[in-house]
């Protein structure tokens, strides 16, 4: 759900809502800035225009909105608009910051990040969603906050009101078009899928159901698993982060209905990569529906998994209802979640 949080004008006497700072416990990472020296605190800030995202190098709803972001930041950078990312991690791969390192340069962030591995920064902020993003004033004031993907049009406009006071030829620039991607025209997705056994949100339809402890699980298709569900076959481990193959026999099967899907896949040693066959619907996924993290060989269509992220799996030329399933080909395959895409949510630089 995205919800929209503004920050009124305070009235006479009322205490300003200053932006905490940045802690020390956190790393940061500035390859976006291009070499420069930039401020690793909110003061360093001051007189600026500070966008704070808070986001998760595996959560689709913040690499959808990177676009925006980087639009915003070419067209008033200039005028004294800064954007620091601060990354804390969903699952345990999103907590090593060699990992962020390289997210944040497979997806050119353009600003400074800040690896927030302990979490310091996320509770300074009382956030508990991706992305989440809070505008700073020029006196170091949070003036507009808005959590989930989208709602772009008020931060851009409060934006640009905010560098208007010293700079009135951003208002001459022109606004992104307005957009609504969540519309129930655009497709109505299956919800976020966590296969590991996340908060009691774990989606695994088996009667077996979670361990947790370790241990490796036989597990026997029963049925077909309803929308939203994973049913597995074979040896795995399971686990809160993810469920774990514990052999090259077994696979996973998905329910969905959506125009796209993506996966948060990792494996337990990056250089060994893991040949995952993906099927839709019982056969191989056709080559104009492939995500671009498909590749194909004589036994049809499968992603290499080794880098710990979210994969592109399937762009359907329509919106539908669909079955797919991954057929790891080793062990130690570890799949956490799944994500969709309606038919507004297309048009993204995927990388």
């Amino acid at each position: 759900m995205l919800v929209l949080v503004a920050w009124a004008p305070r009235a006479e006497g009322q205490a300003v809502v200053k932006a905490p700072n940045f802690s020390s416990d956190a790393e940061w990472i500035d390859t976006g800035a291009a070499g420069k020296k930039v401020p690793h605190s909110i003061k360093g800030y001051r007189g600026h225009v500070l966008l704070i995202d808070f986001w998760e190098y595996t959560c689709i709803n913040c690499i959808r909105d990177f676009s925006v972001l980087k639009r915003w930041y070419a067209k008033y950078h200039s005028f004294g608009f800064d954007i620091v990312g601060v990354h804390y991690g969903e699952f345990a791969i999103g907590f090593k910051v060699s990992n962020v390192r390289e997210a944040a340069k497979r997806f050119e962030l353009p600003w400074p990040v800040v690896a927030d591995t302990q979490g310091s920064i996320w509770r300074a902020y009382h956030s508990d969603v991706w992305p989440n993003r809070y505008l700073i004033n020029q006196e170091g004031d949070i003036v507009f906050h808005v959590e989930g993907e989208g709602n772009n049009r008020p931060m851009e406009e409060k934006i640009r009101d905010l560098l208007a006071a010293a700079h009135p030829e951003v208002m001459k620039i022109p606004l992104d078009p307005p957009e609504d991607t969540f519309a129930p025209s655009c497709g109505i997705c299956t919800d976020e899928t966590y296969v590991g056994d996340w908060f009691g949100r774990g989606a695994i339809a088996n009667p077996k159901g979670y361990r947790n402890n370790g241990e490796v699980t036989d597990f026997h298709t029963e049925g077909a698993p309803a929308d939203g569900k994973v049913m597995l076959s074979g040896r795995w481990i399971t686990q809160q982060d993810g469920v774990t193959s514990a052999d090259k026999h077994g696979d996973a099967q998905l329910r969905y209905h959506a125009r796209s899907v993506y996966a948060v896949l990792s494996v337990d040693d990056p250089k060994k990569p893991v040949r995952v066959y993906v099927l839709q619907d019982g056969k191989a996924i056709d080559r104009s529906e492939a995500g671009v993290d498909v590749q194909f060989d004589a036994q049809g269509s499968y992603l290499e998994v080794g880098s710990p992220r979210m994969y592109y799996l399937v762009r359907n030329t329509a919106f539908g209802a669909h079955l797919l399933t991954l057929e790891p080909q080793h062990s130690d395959f570890v799949l956490h979640s799944f994500t969709y895409g309606n038919n507004c949510q297309q048009d993204f630089d995927q990388r």
